[in-house]
């Protein structure tokens, strides 16, 4: 019995998996085979129903003519009298009347013959019950095929549709309502391995690629809010100088109360002032154009990214007391797809950064590792807080001991902001040892053709 059971279910998961192709055209066979059955079982029982109804009948007939001619004398033989027929009516003639065996049917009605009786009108013999199952039965005869056919082919349309397109077909309108209502917190699954299967997979991977949009979508909006929130503050700041200093004029320049150099070191404060907002706004437009900026990549080997890194770093080396010397932990004639302009833009600033915090010495390191570029900065400085472990990368974030007015706090953001472009990342960390590492990270897998 368990091995029924489990042949069973190995039967019933293969028809769950068949595709709608073949599942329909297996439905269409077996409900087939089955209408044509029901329609021999049908003609059958129909015509042995019919079959005894006549016999049944006919000796009903035979026996009450038996009784009347034993009370007749003279009746003994052919020729003793004479078959009564019934009269014709509107001149129909033998030729125009149906035989079945030894029945005849005039005008609808069945009439039996009886020697030395003439015809017996079985309709009148039989009772209302007899004759409306004859009647019954006749139409089962004559339009049963064409039922048994429409339900057949209902039957099949019914059965294919609850078990191959009702649950999925539900699954998916469910989850389009959710979508329409800016749900997209459900799973849209359907276990099964035909088409209605991979339609829902597709529409699961729709949903979360709308989820991970919308995410992505908020955050900017987060990242947005955080932004104007950070302009709104760093630029309260010479703003209120500004003013102050406009305040003093106006009150003391009329009355003559302020000498020539107070007069021009004030306005030379104060021009201070505008040119750190004229800097301030080309740092909010360059951060704006973060969002339009692609990354345009195109193959070039190791040797001359290290050597456009190498330059640069010699080149920042001979500008401070910081020394400055690179590693190059990739082959120089391996090939990689990158956007050097956006890669080169990273690295000065990782590198301006880091000579920014550095006390002696700044070590630079290109490391290839599962189809990504690292790129590494590390400097012997204070290192990050753990403040600034979470904040570095936030737009704006400057570290509470911060004592440069001139550093605004966002190039480490630019820095993953354009990471991020080109399909990788940016991370922070304090090194055992002490000092800060940088490590940005770019794609640069060659598509495949």
């Amino acid at each position: 019995m368990g091995w029924l059971k489990r042949k069973w279910r190995v039967l019933r998961e293969s028809l769950f998996h068949l595709s709608l192709k073949k599942a329909l055209a297996l439905y269409i066979v077996l409900g087939t085979a089955i209408t044509l059955f029901v329609i021999g079982i049908s003609g059958s029982l129909s015509q042995d129903i019919l079959n005894n109804l006549h016999w049944k009948y006919q000796s009903l007939a035979e026996q009450n003519a038996k009784e009347e001619r034993s009370l007749r004398p003279g009746i003994s033989g052919i020729g003793d009298g004479e078959p009564m027929y019934p009269e014709p009516e509107n001149g129909t003639t033998d030729d125009e009347s149906e035989y079945y065996g030894d029945a005849e049917f005039f005008y609808g009605q069945e009439y039996y013959l009886i020697p030395y009786e003439g015809y017996v009108n079985i309709d009148a013999e039989m009772d209302s019950m007899d004759r409306a199952i004859r009647n019954l039965m006749d139409f089962l005869q004559t339009w049963g095929p064409f039922l048994y056919i429409a339900a057949g082919v209902s039957g099949i349309c019914i059965s294919f549709y609850r078990n191959k397109l009702k649950v999925p077909l539900q699954i998916l309108a469910d989850g389009a309502e959710k979508i329409a209502a800016n749900d997209l917190e459900f799973t849209c699954e359907y276990q099964a391995r035909d088409e209605m299967g991979r339609l829902c997979a597709g529409f699961e991977k729709m949903r979360g690629s709308l989820r991970e949009n919308h995410q992505k979508m908020w955050d900017m909006m987060e990242e947005q809010r955080r932004l104007n929130h950070a302009f709104a503050h760093d630029l309260r700041t010479p703003l209120t100088v500004l003013h102050g200093y406009i305040d003093f004029l106006e009150k003391y320049y009329p009355e003559g109360k302020i000498s020539r150099e107070k007069l021009m070191e004030t306005l030379v404060m104060m021009d201070r002032q505008v040119l750190r907002l004229r800097r301030f706004g080309d740092t909010m437009k360059s951060v704006s154009s973060l969002e339009d900026r692609k990354a345009v990549k195109k193959l070039v080997t190791g040797a001359e990214i290290f050597g456009a890194v190498k330059s640069m770093s010699e080149a920042l080396d001979g500008t401070g007391d910081i020394r400055i010397w690179t590693e190059q932990r990739i082959l120089p004639e391996q090939k990689f797809h990158l956007d050097e302009e956006l890669f080169l833009e990273v690295a000065e600033n990782l590198l301006s950064n880091g000579m920014r915090y550095a006390k002696e010495w700044l070590q630079v390191i290109l490391v290839e590792a599962g189809g990504f570029l690292e790129l590494y900065v590390k400097d012997d400085g204070p290192g990050f807080s753990d403040e600034g472990l979470r904040m570095a990368t936030k737009p704006y974030y400057r570290d509470k001991g911060e004592t440069d007015k001139e550093h605004f706090g966002i190039g480490l953001y630019i820095c993953r902001m354009l990471c991020e472009k080109h399909g990788g990342g940016l991370s922070v960390h304090n090194s055992v040892d002490g000092g800060a590492i940088v490590s940005a990270a770019f794609e640069t897998k060659v598509p495949e053709k």
